[in-house]
């Protein structure tokens, strides 16, 4: 028991605590019922677990329509194969869960929730990849794919608490476009980032955009964090 909580879970979930922390503690007009926060950290992490059969009927189908190997099936594969496929299932916690309930009622929330479903999502995830490769992986992971999916939560998080305002206001054709951004753009940003990560995009040397991509990235996503909880309001 103690090689486990040593070995895999503190090197896995150390990340995950540190980054739902600092989104949470910035909640500062209403904070969060933290039971309700860590139930949508669990089912993100529930709902992670489907996806990669998703993933592999994904890739087969794809396949049919691109030549695997080529730089197309590599795009294809990142944003549709992967990216779709996991945004949708952070999406859809969110949508079950957090939409319809009362402690959604700032605009802020929108990123705490959403960020925590991605967390919940990356958190077994992590579980998962230092069980098969050791701890090795979980610097990495925690530097570049532990951040990752805590950012692609924040525009997530943005644009559902907008178009939470839409929906409260009447205004149904803005919530239905601000709800598909809220999918789109997150699978959008984490498509171009596990593509940068492509053996075909390392074959044309090109390796080092990841790098300056993540760092714009997660500037960017700091600004909104940083925007919505100074600007926070009731919706």
């Amino acid at each position: 028991m103690k090689y486990i909580l040593y070995f895999i879970l503190i090197p896995a979930l150390l990340p995950v605590f540190i980054i739902l922390r600092y989104v949470y503690i910035l909640d500062k007009n209403e904070r969060e019922p933290l039971g309700f926060v860590l139930k949508v950290v669990l089912w993100g992490a529930i709902f992670s677990i489907p996806c990669a059969a998703v993933e592999r009927f994904m890739f087969t189908l794809l396949g049919s329509y691109y030549e695997p190997g080529t730089i197309e099936f590599a795009w294809m594969q990142n944003t549709v194969g992967v990216a779709l496929v996991e945004e949708f299932s952070k999406w859809l916690v969110f949508m079950i869960l957090v939409w319809k309930n009362k402690n959604f009622d700032y605009r802020y929330d929108g990123i705490v929730y959403a960020v925590s479903a991605s967390l919940g999502f990356a958190a077994l995830e992590n579980i998962l990849y230092v069980i098969s490769y050791g701890t090795g992986v979980s610097i990495g992971r925690a530097i570049f794919a532990i951040p990752g999916h805590a950012t692609f939560g924040v525009f997530m998080g943005y644009w559902l608490s907008r178009g939470k305002t839409f929906w409260l206001d009447n205004k149904r054709f803005r919530m239905k476009i601000c709800k598909l951004f809220a999918l789109g753009i997150p699978m959008l940003i984490h498509g171009c980032y596990d593509f940068l990560l492509s053996e075909q995009v390392a074959e044309l040397g090109y390796q080092y955009v990841f790098f300056i991509y993540v760092l714009l990235l997660d500037l960017f996503a700091w600004r909104v964090i940083k925007h919505e909880f100074r600007t926070d309001r009731m919706l």
